[in-house]
């Protein structure tokens, strides 16, 4: 027979596994939904590209320079720059992707190779995929709401471990807790009951998964992490390259005296996307010497990167700045596949080399972990992986909404009273804390949450209700 501690326990455990569940059913809907989607950016990247190229005109012989097809793209936005241009996954395909950085915001326009003509072009956020990745990340709230997706995503762990918590058979058999007895028990409340315990049984894990390494994307926890890595001294590669990290005109004076200041040191190597920024180096030094030197034309950048034979997708961005650096960056979805090189802006030399070796051991692992979240470990097989956990979520937020309906008073929430025992023990409270820390999204909601509370119950000793 369990103990009365236990009994309070599991009873308290049931209250906080009940307020998380109503609060995140809606937002683990809509992250599931739209992480499955997202899932299948590639199929659907290539499927739009598929109509583009449809209508480009079919390559026969020498196609246009690079640097043509970036006029042709400027010419339809005179006031724009360029911020990057993707280089064909295929030597046959018949256009070139180039994003434009314009007074209303990034456009992407797909340029025909032969003849120069644009042949399509959007809103870079307003592309099918961006616009489904900025409901996921950030609920289309900016970073308000991105911190609501970090609370609902820290909340969804603890729902995950106080659901194993009160679903771990106690007077059966382990394994009946991925298979409960059917056709026991009163009413079709039970069978909601056993269906939603076991699908957390089966995907609980899988999905915990999934959710810790989504954590790196989000402010409060990925802010922290960097934070714990810089004191644990984990270095990013190239941060201690700032001065190096710069075109070398050999007319200009490079002392650190002339460098500007408050400049970017990032090298762009980022494993994962963080933050809101454009993830683009602007490593900058003093100028140059007013013009005496001719910066290579991109036509040129490119021949330096065709005997690497990086891994598409290819990025190329443009220098930033007075004397900024070539960038050339593989973005293929197989992290240790990808390399990231800075090229002089003057004289085309390698100044800098990243790839996924250089970079420390706990970012080469959450790179992976991150693969495996965007569903790009393991090919079409971790994409199915994606798609089970996302069909797992909804069915548990489905059952745990019905569960809920049904056995709530009519015109009540139906909320779980509290234990007798008020008390908690030590290591109760220890796994708390811990999990505060961890989740400090969560810990701060908990805080200000338990404080309403007992300015509730407050109320209520001194107000209390007539009967």
């Amino acid at each position: 027979m369990a103990s009365a501690s236990r009994t309070s326990l599991q009873h308290r455990v049931w209250r906080w596994h009940f307020f998380a569940g109503l609060m995140v059913i809606p937002f683990a809907v809509i992250l599931a939904v739209t992480g499955a989607i997202y899932l299948f950016e590639p199929q659907f990247g290539a499927a739009v590209e598929a109509r583009i190229n449809a209508r480009a005109a079919p390559l026969a012989g020498e196609t246009l320079p690079a640097d043509d097809l970036v006029a042709a793209a400027l010419a339809a936005h005179p006031d724009a720059s360029l911020a990057k241009l993707v280089l064909p996954s295929d030597p046959a395909d018949p256009t070139t992707e180039i994003d434009l950085r314009t007074e209303a915001g990034l456009r992407t326009l797909w340029i025909d190779r032969t003849t120069g003509a644009v042949l399509h072009e959007t809103a870079t956020p307003d592309r099918f995929m961006n616009f489904i990745k900025r409901i996921h990340g950030t609920l289309l709230g900016g970073d308000r709401g991105s911190l609501v997706v970090e609370i609902m995503a820290s909340w969804m762990i603890i729902l995950i471990l106080t659901g194993i918590y009160l679903w771990w058979p106690r007077d059966r058999p382990w394994w009946r807790v991925f298979a409960p007895a059917f056709g026991q028990g009163p009413g079709k409340r039970e069978t909601w009951r056993k269906i939603h315990g076991m699908g957390g049984a089966w995907i609980g894990g899988l999905v915990l998964a999934i959710l810790f390494f989504g954590l790196p994307w989000t402010q409060v926890w990925g802010d922290g992490f960097n934070k714990a890595k810089a004191l644990a001294g984990l270095k990013a590669p190239g941060q201690e390259w700032f001065v190096t990290l710069e075109s070398g005109n050999p007319l200009a004076d490079h002392s650190m005296h002339d460098m500007h200041a408050g400049m970017d040191h990032g090298t762009g190597a980022q494993l994962w996307d963080q933050g809101t920024g454009a993830a683009e180096v602007e490593v900058q030094s003093a100028s140059g010497a007013g013009g005496a030197l001719s910066p290579l034309s991109l036509e040129s950048v490119l021949r330096l990167a065709a005997p690497e034979r990086y891994a598409p997708p290819v990025e190329v961005q443009p220098p930033r700045g007075e004397n900024g650096v070539w960038t050339i960056r593989s973005m293929t979805a197989s992290r240790p596949d990808r390399v990231t090189v800075h090229h002089d802006r003057w004289t085309g030399a390698e100044i800098l080399r990243i790839e996924f070796t250089d970079h420390n051991p706990v970012d080469r692992f959450m790179a992976l972990g991150v693969a495996f979240h965007e569903g790009a470990l393991f090919g079409w097989l971790n994409q199915l992986v994606g798609v089970i956990a996302a069909l797992g979520v909804i069915l548990l937020s489905v059952t745990g909404g019905l569960m809920w309906w049904r056995r709530r008073p009519k015109g009540r929430l139906g909320t779980p009273p509290m234990p007798a025992d008020k008390r908690l023990a030590v290591g109760v409270m220890a796994l708390i804390i811990a999990l505060g820390l961890f989740l400090p999204m969560a810990g701060l909601t908990l805080v200000i949450a338990l404080a309403v509370d007992l300015l509730i119950s407050a109320g209520n000793r001194l107000w209390p209700k007539s009967s």
